[in-house]
């Protein structure tokens, strides 16, 4: 007999037909109020404790040793994004092992899945900077893996359309990777944006994408290849985001020239859906 842990049947959280559809279909699942309130404040606390610890910090962007944290913040200094706060902090490294979490992936995937990065995105209010239109595989397609990738976005916040929420165009998933370009003006992070041309191309009016607005303890699943992107925080409430990224287990990055630094590409590979079973 193997000492491996066995969830009881009650804990597996698969999706449904319809649901796992409607993911393929769209690009992107909603599931609101998936985390109960005890889950949820963990993490609440967790982020609140990171945010105060580097405000203070007078450098924009750097490593924290002790933490294992990236940081990166706006030219007027407000918290853009903290990197790779799954590998150290409790209630981040346990919150994507849930397995109303874990489970869902291992669908996606058919495999077990691995933490590709993940960060906490702030918008502090009136100064939280934008996310130009993008699809993530965008990005990862030059780090030496496939698009066997998604990621789960957990709201710590209330999320309005005022307060800069993500816009997903619902079925792009299906297009391929577009035209990207490097945009090292708009904000102090350097992007890999979706060409003008691009856009006119795929987004004729405003009526093809939709507004990704909810409640605290709301998550998102979604595919690396849906465009999306979000606003500035026009609002007077800053608000936090969660975001991992995941990729099937065997989906490893190979050899590239200049590899992307560990904090925005992980190379642990620890599975975090071994103990679930299709």
């Amino acid at each position: 007999m193997s000492g491996k842990k066995t969830i009881p049947s009650e804990a597996i959280a698969m999706w449904n037909s319809q649901q796992l559809d409607q993911y393929r279909e769209q690009g992107f699942l909603a599931q609101p109020g998936l985390l109960a309130q005890d889950e949820l404040s963990s993490l609440q606390t967790a982020a609140n404790e990171l945010v105060t610890r580097y405000e203070g910090i007078a450098e924009l962007t750097g490593d924290d040793a002790e933490n294992g944290v990236h940081y990166v913040k706006e030219n007027n200094g407000a918290l853009r994004s903290l990197f790779a706060a799954h590998r150290r902090i409790e209630a981040f490294r346990q919150t994507i092992r849930l397995p109303k979490i874990a489970d869902p992936l291992k669908q996606i995937f058919g495999n077990d899945a691995y933490v590709f990065h993940s960060k906490l995105n702030v918008k502090d209010a009136f100064e939280g900077a934008v996310w130009l239109w993008h699809q993530d595989y965008g990005y990862w397609q030059y780090d030496g893996v496939d698009d066997r990738m998604a990621s789960v976005l957990i709201m710590l916040d209330k999320t309005t359309i005022h307060g800069g929420c993500i816009l997903f165009v619902p079925g792009s998933h299906k297009w391929g990777v577009l035209d990207h370009q490097s945009d090292e003006k708009t904000t102090n992070y350097k992007q890999w944006c979706v060409t003008k041309s691009a856009l006119q191309e795929r987004i004729p009016d405003d009526s093809v994408y939709v507004s990704v607005v909810g409640e605290p303890g709301d998550v998102f699943f979604f595919d690396c290849n849906i465009l999306h992107g979000s606003g500035h925080n026009l609002s007077a409430t800053s608000r936090k985001t969660l975001i991992y990224a995941c990729a099937d287990l065997s989906n490893q990055p190979t050899g590239v020239d200049n590899p992307r630094p560990d904090w925005v590409v992980d190379r642990q590979f620890e599975p975090i859906t071994n103990e679930c079973v299709l």
